[in-house]
């Protein structure tokens, strides 16, 4: 004789979007009166001896599946969306594996084998004896670190995931700053909720990006839209370079180092004397790092420096390309006698204004650099054209790339190649 289908639970509301699955089971339990707790070692079936150790452990790490299958079964919430509100449930986006062994290749693998900012190889290499990326090695029972004290009021919306990692400054919601989540739970418990402070749009804007990820898989950039797991690892990077001291890297480096530490506001490396993992310093410098990593952000969009990492042009916009109208630029059958002739004063005019341009945009310097260079095979051709635009036209060194890190097999300024 076949077991009874588990029955389902008369109330079992949908967990919030991106929520953890203890705040979600919180919910759950306040509905019948009980503790999280106790709604599972009564009310789970054989999943219930099980209980006891996945709330050991952090039902949000990486609970037993027997469990999330009791869970399923008894809300109509997929197994899939209930492994997603648990940290195991983002292997391999969020971190390729959640084991700590073999700390410094998991580390170079992950924050070091691409580039944001520094050259490719720049960052050198650290000894991490055990690491894993955004989550601390010696966790213990996880705590709510930062939250939205707006989305707090809204008794559906439950706690994120995320409120117990340090990947935001903000919410792009409500356009105000995170606070501690041990502060928001007393303002409401005593019934005076926190006044939420505006967060930066630099802070925003990097903080969108994430969110985005993390709602829907992808991440709009620049350039392209890029899987959510490769811009965690973009982010993971770039608070990693923002972290160096600038004696290991070289003159270049350490000026756009020097300008996004002053552009934050915040000592360089946020008074970082020995250089630790992300994941090892308090909440107080990982905000510091956060907060720079925006910074960069900005800076590198507006061409105040340069990114000259792997992953570097993915943050640069693409610089305005007319576009074929589909016009002819004369009719069929017309004499080239009778089309009007363009004023060779007004072209050279346009052609100054570009140039002109070129001094304080590094999109438009970088485009110019590529008309000039797009059928050069050679280095020594390339730094040429380079050398010239630099010493004769004074255009910012920094603006152009050096020969090493140049794509010699890109696609001409129009497509072609």
């Amino acid at each position: 004789m076949r077991d009874a289908p588990a029955r389902r639970w008369p109330l079992h509301p949908k967990p919030g979007v991106g929520e953890a699955l203890s705040s979600w089971l919180s919910r759950l339990a306040a509905l019948y009166s009980l503790s999280v707790l106790q709604l599972l070692e009564n009310n789970a079936g054989p999943a219930s001896a099980l209980a006891r150790r996945a709330f050991d452990d952090g039902l949000d790490w990486d609970p037993p599946a027997e469990l999330l299958d009791a869970l399923a079964e008894r809300t109509g919430t997929t197994v899939g969306d209930l492994r997603l509100m648990t940290i195991a449930g983002w292997v391999p986006w969020l971190a390729d594996t959640l084991e700590v062994d073999n700390g410094s290749e998991a580390f170079h693998t992950y924050a070091r084998q691409d580039s944001v900012l520094l050259p490719e190889g720049e960052a050198g290499i650290n000894a991490v004896d055990r690491w894993r990326p955004w989550v601390p090695v010696n966790r213990g029972r996880p705590t709510v670190g930062r939250i939205c004290p707006v989305c707090t009021t809204d008794p559906s919306r439950g706690t994120p995931l995320t409120a117990t990692l340090p990947l935001m400054l903000s919410c792009p919601e409500h356009r105000c700053r995170l606070e501690d989540g041990s502060t928001v739970a007393l303002a409401a418990t005593l019934d005076q909720p926190l006044p939420h402070r505006a967060a930066p749009e630099h802070v925003l804007a990097l903080d969108s990006l994430t969110h985005e990820g993390l709602a829907t898989g992808t991440v709009t950039l620049p350039r392209r839209t890029v899987h959510v797991g490769v811009w965690l690892r973009l982010l993971r990077t770039l608070l990693d370079e923002v972290s160096i001291s600038t004696s290991r890297v070289r003159q270049h480096s350490t000026t756009a180092l020097d300008l996004i530490w002053s552009t934050a506001g915040l000592p360089s490396r946020a008074g970082l004397n020995v250089w630790r993992p992300y994941e090892r310093l308090d909440s107080e410098r990982q905000e510091a790092m956060l907060e720079a990593a925006a910074c960069a952000l900005n800076l590198v969009q507006t061409g105040a420096i340069v990114a000259r990492g792997t992953l570097g042009p993915l943050l640069i916009p693409m610089p305005y390309q007319p576009a074929y109208d589909g016009t002819r630029t004369r009719p069929l059958g017309l004499r080239r006698s009778r089309l009007p002739e363009h004023d060779p004063a007004d072209m050279e005019t346009a052609l100054k204004d570009v140039f002109e341009a070129a001094k304080t945009d590094q999109a438009t310097a970088r485009w110019i650099l590529q008309c000039l260079t797009w059928r050069l095979r050679t280095t020594a051709a390339f730094d040429r054209e380079r050398d010239s635009l630099i010493l004769m036209c004074g255009i910012p060194a920094e603006f152009l790339p050096e020969a090493h890190e140049w794509d010699f097999e890109r696609p001409g300024p129009f497509g072609i190649m």
